[in-house]
């Protein structure tokens, strides 16, 4: 309620300039017809709206005439003074409402208007925006189903690859000791090359073969064992292999981004942990690990955001993401650009709220969001 006071009792920058705009929209708005649920109608509250309108870019005009005559003295002239200010600000408001309500009953309640008609319509209407609503509405389920599968393929996807990632970096920075046995040496080395070799490999080759490739192994395997394809898909299902394909992927790109949080940790704090006798295990556990998570959790949360998105690719094997359900529903009513613009939003949604959770999130722990490209 401080903020909502504050500004409305504060002085504002460009008031003419944003009112004018605003006034403009609501002129064009007024001179639309009505819709069906149009609650102005040609009533007189209508007309009073579109003279609020004009009356203001009247004014919006003397006050640009004086400004571009007396550029040079335009804060002397009365224009500039404490009580012109002051109903300046009064009238935008007043005309922002009026504005509001002419954009509400017109362009808006006119779309909401296509929007039932449409998604009501016996069969596929004429029009780019009515195509839209109209297969929207009539896949609905394909499209919730499809939404479902990639949400919970990313999101799980992106908690297993974390879990792996934490493994994966331990072998990856393990360095022999002096005092460390043949054997441990052995095993150190072995393990870096592997966690080394495994990134490389995940991070240079693309998603959708890898995606191929694990689903026909994984089926080659269980169908060497004499199990039929319907057993075969109960266990090795199409979700299970979306889901082992996003997981590892994403094992790659979470085990460097949490090497680099570990490698951002003062070296100083090691040597502290092993001067008080903690061992290599308990300094990497309670001091080193929980600080290059924190300090990771952004790059974390801007993974599961690039699997949303990347998730799309599990399409190729028939796993019932969104992707696989906006080719289904273009299959279906034979309009492809259009239905592939809804699946365009529903991806814009789903990375902008989970953007937006990110930076909830980092905010609460107090760490700073940086915008980091995709990880594909």
């Amino acid at each position: 309620m401080k903020k909502l006071r504050n500004f409305i009792t504060g002085d504002h920058p460009y008031v003419y300039l944003g009112g004018s705009v605003l006034a403009a929209l609501g002129l064009v708005a007024a001179a639309t017809p009505p819709s069906e649920l149009s609650f102005l109608g040609n009533s007189p509250l209508l007309y009073l709206q579109a003279l609020l309108c004009l009356d203001f870019l009247a004014l919006a005009f003397v006050a640009l005439t004086v400004k571009l005559c007396n550029w040079k003295t335009y804060r002397q002239t009365v224009f500039k003074t404490d009580r012109m200010v002051r109903v300046a600000r009064i009238a935008s408001y007043v005309m922002c409402a009026g504005a509001a309500l002419l954009l509400i009953d017109r362009p808006l309640l006119h779309l909401a208007v296509v929007i039932r008609d449409s998604a009501t319509a016996p069969r596929m209407p004429e029009g780019f925006f009515q195509s839209m609503v109209y297969m929207l509405y009539n896949g609905r389920t394909f499209f919730r189903m499809g939404i479902w599968t990639t949400v919970r393929i990313a999101l799980l996807g992106t908690l297993i690859a974390f879990v792996l990632a934490l493994f994966l970096v331990t072998l990856r920075i393990q360095k022999p000791d002096r005092q460390d046995s043949d054997l441990a040496r052995f095993f150190k080395s072995i393990g870096r090359n592997f966690a080394s070799l495994y990134i490389t490999v995940i991070r240079g080759t693309p998603m959708m073969v890898q995606a191929l490739i694990f689903y026909y192994a994984g089926f080659g395997i269980f169908k060497s064992t004499g199990m039929s394809v319907t057993e075969i898909n109960q266990i090795w299902s199409f979700f299970i292999s979306g889901l082992m394909t996003v997981s590892l992927n994403s094992t790659a790109y979470l085990a460097e981004v949490l090497r680099g949080g570990i490698e951002s940790i003062d070296h100083g704090q090691t040597e502290a942990a092993r001067s008080l006798g903690m061992s290599s295990w308990q300094t990497m556990r309670k001091v080193v690990f929980p600080q290059a998570v924190k300090n990771s959790i952004p790059a974390i949360g801007n993974e599961f955001i690039i699997n949303i998105k990347d998730s799309s690719v599990l399409s190729v094997i028939g796993c019932m993401d969104l992707m696989y359900a906006t080719t289904s529903v273009s299959g279906i009513y034979f309009k492809a650009l259009e239905t592939y613009c809804i699946a365009a939003v529903f991806y814009l949604i789903l990375t902008y709220f989970s953007s937006l959770l990110m930076k909830a999130i980092s905010r609460k722990l107090d760490t700073a969001v940086k915008e980091i490209p995709s990880s594909n």
